[in-house]
């Protein structure tokens, strides 16, 4: 039984660090319209930290998304 915990802790290690790799978690995305979508639920600082990453990557095509998506969200804020 622990062998099995150690093993599904370590699949499910796995699985997350491929997700948090901007590079892997585009591959789950149909479109651009899909990963726009998918930013529009996440929180300024969310956005913040999603465009260094991509960034990073240089996966410039979702940099600029991204950064669309978060002027949007921070126009919505101070119109509120």
């Amino acid at each position: 039984m622990n062998k099995f915990n150690k093993d599904h802790l370590n699949a499910l290690e796995l699985a997350y660090s491929e997700l948090v790799q901007p590079r892997k978690l585009i591959e789950y995305f149909e479109d651009d319209q899909e990963f726009k979508e998918w930013a529009e639920m996440g929180t300024l600082q969310d956005l913040r930290a999603a465009l260094i990453a991509f960034e990073r990557d240089e996966l410039y095509d979702h940099c600029v998304i991204l950064k669309n998506v978060l002027l949007e969200k921070l126009n919505e804020s101070k119109t509120n």
